[in-house]
C-alpha cells in the first residue's frame, strides 16, 4: 500500500513537516496517527500502518492512519535539504507538539474531502498512538488537548503508548491506589543505563550546535565507546541491534537526530519550570484510556513502574479500558518484531477492549 504524501508548516520551513496516510477514508472510521521518536523516520511504523488500515478478517474496517516523525528525523527530507530545511538547533519539545497538533489537523482535513461527501453520518474517533521521544509529545499533547480548549479540536480519544510510559497524573492519588502492591522501584544500575546514553547523546548534539558537525562526530564516537563498549551499558539487547545498525548507516543523520536529548537536558536545567510536568497520563483514564505495549527483552525498561501498574489496576478491576501488553520475546521495536500481535492488541483496544474480544462483535465502538 503506497501512502499519501502530504505536508504541512514547521518552525522555519513552511512544508517542512511530512504525513504519510494510510487507508481509505469513510464517514464512520477510527482515525490514528502516529509519531515514534528516536532514531525513526517514517519508515518502520509504515508495515503496522498498513496494516491497520486494511480491512481484517472481514470484520474490523480499516483504519484511517496517519504516520508522522519529529522534524528532521525523516531520512529522505533530511538528506535533501540538510539544515538549510531544518533549525540546526533541532526544535523544542513545545515547538515538535505543536507540530504534531498540526499533523493532526492536517489529517482530519484530509479524512473530510472524501469521507464528509458521504450520505452516511460523518462520525470518527481518534487515537494517537506514539512511540520513544513520541510518548513524551503524546503526553503533553493529551494534556494540553484537555486543559487549553483552544490548542486542537481534535482531542485523541485515546492513546496507544509503545514501549514508552511517561508519570501518573500527581492529582491521581497513585501512593494510596498502590499501597500494598508490589511496584518496583528503578535501582542505580537501571539510573546508570538511563542517563549514561542520554548524556552522550545530548553532548554529542551539543557539540554539532556549538562548535561544527565534526566535533559532534568526534563526541559521538569517543562517548559511545565508552557508554556501549566498555561500560557495555546498552539499554537494548541484541534483538533490537539490527534496526539500530540500519539507524546508524547516516552518521550525520543519526547525530542530528539526537536534538531531543539536548533539549531534555535544557529542560530540565529550568527546574520546576519545565516542560516534563505536564509530559504524564491524562488524570481520568475513563475519558481516555490508555494502551501500553513494550518489549520485555530490553536491559532496562522505558516505563514509569507506577503508571504501568496503575493500568494493570484499570484493566484488572474494569475501571477504564485501559490495558498493558507485555511481549516477551520483542525489544524497543515490538511493532517490527511481532507486528501480528500489535495489530490485534491495538485493533482489540479499537472495539472497546477486551470486553469487545470476548463478546466477538469485532465492531469499533462508534
Amino acid at each position: 500500500m503506497k501512502p499519501e504524501v502530504v505536508h504541512y508548516p514547521i518552525p522555519g520551513n513552511a512544508t517542512g513537516g511530512i504525513l504519510h496516510i494510510y487507508g481509505e477514508p469513510t464517514a464512520t472510521q477510527d482515525i490514528v496517527l502516529y509519531c515514534g521518536g528516536f532514531p525513526d523516520g517514517l519508515e518502520p511504523i509504515s508495515n503496522l500502518a498498513e496494516r491497520l488500515a486494511k480491512t481484517h478478517d472481514g470484520q474490523d474496517s480499516g483504519c484511517y492512519v496517519g504516520v508522522t516523525c519529529f522534524p528532521g528525523f525523516d531520512y529522505e527530507s533530511f538528506n535533501e535539504r540538510k539544515f538549510t530545511g531544518f533549525k540546526k538547533s533541532g526544535f523544542t519539545f513545545d515547538e515538535v507538539t505543536c507540530c504534531v497538533r498540526d499533523a493532526a489537523d492536517l489529517l482530519f482535513k484530509e479524512h473530510a474531502k472524501s469521507a464528509s461527501s458521504s450520505s452516511d453520518e460523518y462520525k470518527t474517533t481518534f487515537t494517537l498512538m506514539t512511540h520513544d521521544w513520541g510518548a513524551v509529545i503524546g503526553h503533553l499533547f493529551i494534556n494540553r488537548a484537555i486543559e487549553e480548549r483552544s490548542f486542537t479540536q481534535h482531542k485523541p480519544d485515546r492513546l496507544v503508548m509503545l514501549d514508552v510510559l511517561m508519570f501518573p497524573h500527581p492529582k491521581s492519588n497513585c501512593k494510596e491506589v498502590l499501597k500494598g502492591s508490589e511496584v518496583y522501584i528503578p535501582n542505580a544500575r537501571d539510573h546508570l543505563f538511563t542517563i549514561s546514553y542520554r548524556t552522550a547523546f545530548a553532548i554529542s548534539f551539543a557539540m554539532l550546535q556549538l562548535f561544527s558537525e565534526t566535533a559532534g562526530l568526534i563526541a559521538l564516537g569517543i562517548l559511545s565507546t565508552i557508554v556501549f563498549k566498555i561500560l557495555k551499558l546498552n539499554p537494548l539487547s541484541d534483538v533490537d541491534s539490527q534496526h539500530m545498525k540500519r539507524c546508524m548507516k547516516d552518521p550525520k543523520h543519526f547525530l542530528y537526530m539526537m536534538y531531543p536529548y539536548y533539549h531534555m537536558f535544557r529542560e530540565l536545567f529550568k527546574g520546576s519550570t519545565n516542560v516534563f510536568k505536564s509530559a504524564m497520563m491524562p488524570l481520568d483514564l475513563r475519558k481516555t484510556p490508555i494502551l501500553y505495549i513494550y518489549g520485555a527483552r530490553k536491559n532496562v525498561m522505558f516505563h514509569d513502574y507506577r503508571s504501568v501498574a496503575l493500568l494493570e489496576r484499570e484493566e484488572k478491576e474494569g475501571l477504564s479500558e485501559s490495558r498493558v501488553v507485555r511481549l516477551e520475546e520483542s525489544g524497543h521495536w515490538m511493532y517490527c518484531q511481532q507486528p501480528d500481535v500489535c495489530d490485534n492488541e491495538i485493533r482489540k483496544f479499537l472495539r472497546g477492549g477486551s470486553e469487545a474480544s470476548r463478546c466477538g462483535n469485532g465492531q469499533s465502538r462508534l
